[in-house]
């Protein structure tokens, strides 16, 4: 599913104009997942009169900034086998930097220091934590509040989702 974005800006005369309208710049095939970057806030870089595209970076953070937020498309591709293979999760990192979030020893567990909210829009997914997992449909919601989890697709079908990534000093 390829996202349709509109940035919208402010023209020097301080009218409203649309920035972007058309796909994302920011997109990173990882194998088993495909991210489409949306938008990255970044308070350090904050510019209101800038027409740099933080979506067209070449690699791309797992968390958001300190003190902003990140918004993508990911998309779960059906895991063949190969999803969660340590080489292919290596060969991803180099254009996707997953920090120290990532746990070694159960490939796609990861825990990130920021509020997410993940919104199912299409297929199914299943969310394992340490305790168990649930399984997920179009139209479900997630708050991911810094706990380790994973995400597995093992249907047949693409599940994409939005998540909504944002900095958060409870989590840090």
């Amino acid at each position: 599913m390829s996202s349709r974005r509109i940035v919208t800006a402010n023209n020097a005369d301080g009218k409203s104009y649309f920035l972007h309208d058309g796909p994302t710049p920011g997109i990173v095939d990882l194998g088993g997942f495909l991210d489409e970057e949306i938008w990255i806030d970044d308070p350090a870089r904050f510019d209101p009169n800038t027409e740099t595209d933080p979506a067209a970076a070449d690699t791309f953070d797992l968390v958001p900034p300190q003190g902003g937020s990140r918004v993508r498309v990911f998309t779960f591709r059906p895991n063949d086998g190969t999803a969660y293979d340590p080489e292919v999760l290596r060969a991803a990192a180099s254009r996707f930097n997953t920090g120290n979030a990532m746990e070694e020893e159960r490939p796609g567990m990861h825990t990130t220091p920021s509020i997410d909210y993940g919104i199912v829009l299409q297929g199914e997914i299943t969310l394992e934590l340490d305790s168990g997992s649930v399984n997920l449909a179009a139209g479900d919601i997630v708050v991911q509040r810094a706990t380790a989890h994973a995400w597995r697709n093992y249907s047949d079908q693409p599940c994409v989702m939005v998540f909504v990534l944002i900095s958060s000093p409870n989590y840090s």
